[in-house]
């Protein structure tokens, strides 16, 4: 094949590369997203979450259920439930750990990589998210906090697994110093994050998070984010089973209940 051939046919095949006339503005960016955010229902997406010492795959379901106010001028609350599992490979084997908060409970299933021994605690459930870096999964009140914590602006076009993507970069506003940032070093607010923003959906599908001064750095003088949430196949608004948040203890775990 001629080389003039060989070019037209990888100019077919290659992915177009994202174009913008002109780079979105990131506050603009972050208001589709907050749109979204608020309107969301239900979410499912595998999930990959990594810091500076290890890497961690699963997946993550998340759903609202509205509490109807008996007052219609009154807005519903909402009661979160979700599911995040994550594997860690690991030199004895694969350990592996299950959250699921039914709204009333949350349910924590530890696998031990070296015995295969699963426990199981059971907790009331909390407004935390059980993802490291105050990273979901309760996007409704995240995004409200990030839009008032950081100062948004768009970096560059960009793709993530083949979607189109424009990252936008949060920065801290000047408000002094996170009170929480030396007691909770690893759950304080992120001095800076990326958001990786979707242009199909309007949604982050990665989301890097790096430490302020005065948090836990791992690699101090190292620019590498602390965590690193990355969503892929993510599927929105597509209605859930109500049965899905249902948790049964499996046969021979130890159990200990602490709600």
């Amino acid at each position: 094949m001629r080389r003039w051939h060989l070019f037209l046919v990888m100019m077919v095949l290659l992915p177009a590369p994202t174009v913008f006339a002109q780079l979105p503005d990131g506050e603009g960016v972050m208001d589709k997203v907050t749109a979204v955010f608020r309107s969301m229902e239900d979410l499912s997406a595998d999930v990959v979450i990594s810091t500076a010492t290890r890497q961690a795959s699963g997946r993550i379901v998340l759903q609202y259920v509205p509490e109807r106010s008996a007052r219609n001028d009154v807005p519903a609350k909402f009661v979160r439930k979700y599911i995040v599992e994550t594997r860690v490979e690991t030199p004895e084997g694969i350990a592996s750990l299950k959250q699921v908060s039914d709204g009333a409970s949350l349910w924590i299933e530890q696998k031990n990589a070296k015995t295969g021994a699963v426990k199981v605690v059971r907790r009331k459930t909390t407004s935390e998210g059980p993802i490291p870096g105050g990273f979901g999964p309760d996007w409704r009140k995240d995004i409200d906090h990030w839009r008032k914590k950081y100062a948004f602006r768009t970096l560059r076009a960009d793709s993530v697994d083949d979607q189109r993507v424009v990252v936008v970069e949060g920065v801290l506003r000047d408000e002094g110093e996170d009170p929480d940032a030396a007691r909770y070093p690893r759950l304080s607010i992120p001095g800076r994050l990326l958001l990786s923003v979707s242009l199909k959906a309007d949604f982050p599908c990665r989301v890097d998070l790096f430490a302020a001064k005065g948090q836990d750095q791992p690699d101090k003088g190292d620019d590498r984010p602390t965590v690193t949430v990355k969503l892929m196949h993510l599927r929105l608004n597509e209605g859930l089973d109500p049965q899905t948040f249902r948790y049964t203890v499996p046969p021979g775990a130890d159990f200990v209940d602490e709600n």
